[in-house]
């Protein structure tokens, strides 16, 4: 299994029966005896979870393009991170871009990338900029690596903390539910 499934395991269950193409006509689950899940399963598996910030990614995650409000929390939150901890470590504003429009950018790629790791392999460095927004006049490739990435790494870091949460909560959610079925 590679690494992107293995990220996403515990969400596959979460979006089992979410499309039109996937009814459910019994009780039970495709060959497996279990109970199929249900909206108030979703509902319940992202309540058990304890912070907003993996709430807001795994309705992202399950939900996709629906979340926009959830997207934006997240994106927020992100680029909040970097904001802070440039503001912390008392680096200069670039010249051509703000750094909150740097930031909600840079957010923007990183959740993007996150939900969906194919996108790695499309796109190099300079492309990654180009896909964020960020445009060549406004900032050099060797500007962004060596003084903005590091920020870039920490909202990485925080994004993939929220992912491991919520895949925990799930995972914990779905072994008590199957446990109370089996009671």
């Amino acid at each position: 299994m590679n690494a992107a499934a293995e990220k996403f395991e515990h969400f596959e269950w979460l979006t089992k029966g979410i499309t039109a193409k996937s009814p459910q006509f019994g009780d039970e689950g495709h060959s497996t005896g279990e109970k199929p899940i249900d909206y108030q399963d979703r509902l319940g598996a992202i309540a058990a979870m304890n912070s907003q910030l993996a709430k807001s990614i795994t309705s992202v995650i399950i939900y996709g393009e629906s979340s926009k409000g959830d997207y934006e929390f997240v994106r927020n939150h992100l680029a909040k991170i970097m904001m802070n901890s440039a503001h912390q470590d008392k680096k200069r504003e670039p010249e051509q871009i703000a750094i909150y429009h740097l930031s909600w950018l840079v957010a923007r790629m990183v959740m993007d990338f996150a939900v969906n790791p194919e996108l790695e392999g499309f796109y190099t460095a300079a492309g990654r900029l180009h896909y964020a927004g960020i445009k060549s006049h406004q900032m050099t490739l060797n500007a962004y690596r060596f003084t903005w990435k590091p920020y870039e790494n920490l909202m990485v870091i925080a994004l993939e903390m929220a992912i491991k949460e919520a895949s925990e909560a799930i995972e914990k959610y779905r072994k008590n539910t199957f446990k109370e079925l089996m009671a």
